[in-house]
């Protein structure tokens, strides 16, 4: 190696890297575009899955349908009933029903609480009522 390229070697080796100045503004602007990014994302996310969840939550009242009430019929009325159970879910999301009265009628005809008072969902479930959600 010749002595010109030994230090264009060196010249190349010690070549500083790229530097960006920003203010605090600027970072504080990527950083809450890439917190809205994240929170659009996660928030997708969630609404996918809570609508596969609704789903596969769907197996269990087939299921017992299937094996205890409609065991000559079931091939028949299954799906309609998941029919039904999907319409009402998106009338709900639409905002056509309202869980609170889905809640009571459900709680009537079963004779049975399903919110706990003082449980997470207890809590959720006021808290949609008072800002009017629900």
């Amino acid at each position: 190696m010749s002595r010109a390229e030994f230090r264009r070697q060196q010249r190349e080796n010690e070549r500083k890297t790229k530097t960006y100045v920003m203010t605090v503004e600027e970072l504080d602007k990527i950083r809450q575009q890439e917190f809205e990014r994240a929170r659009k994302q996660l928030l997708s996310k969630s609404d996918d899955l809570a609508v596969e969840i609704f789903r596969m939550m769907l197996v269990i009242p087939t299921n017992v349908l299937i094996n205890d009430y409609w065991v000559k019929s079931a091939k028949k009325r299954i799906p309609r009933f998941v029919e039904d159970c999907l319409s009402l879910y998106r009338s709900w999301l639409k905002g056509s029903v309202s869980m609170t009265d889905m809640q009571e009628l459900t709680e009537e005809y079963a004779q049975i609480k399903l919110i706990q008072d003082g449980t997470a969902t207890d809590k959720t479930h006021k808290e949609r009522q008072e800002k009017g959600i629900d």
